[in-house]
């Protein structure tokens, strides 16, 4: 199958349980600050970025993409950006999250691993000593 991203989904529309916890974007955005300035910064941002990969015709359905996650929020915001655009329906694309462990002492190395277990996403986590080197 061979579909544009523009030709694969529908747009989820917002549905409000009895709790008045609203559904309209990825459960990750759940526990974010609940401010109009926030929702439409996010909602731009998912927009703008369809937008990008519908115009350069970056995905087909069935495709398998590579998501670098160096750990800063650059890389964590395009992250979350896509998983919104897949769990809209609008990215048929599967995800495999990468990060490169560089051997940083005194690193975390649980922290990264639990965020994206929880996230739920595929990923893979490398260890290559760059820190020593410079």
């Amino acid at each position: 199958m061979n579909e544009h991203i523009s030709n694969v989904g529908e747009l989820k529309t917002a549905q409000v349980d009895a709790n008045g916890a609203d559904d309209s974007c990825h459960p990750m955005f759940r526990d974010v600050p609940a401010t109009v300035e926030f929702n439409k910064l996010r909602k731009r941002l998912v927009r703008n970025t369809r937008q990008a990969i519908e115009d350069y015709g970056m995905a087909r359905a069935g495709d398998r993409w590579l998501v670098a996650l160096s750990g800063g929020k650059d890389s964590y915001g395009l992250l979350a950006i896509l998983m919104d655009l897949k769990w809209r329906g609008l990215l048929p694309v599967e995800l495999l999250v990468c990060n490169l462990d560089q051997g940083q002492p005194n690193f975390p190395k649980h922290i990264l691993r639990e965020y994206l277990a929880g996230l739920g996403v595929e990923y893979r986590i490398e260890y290559q000593d760059t820190y020593s080197i410079v």
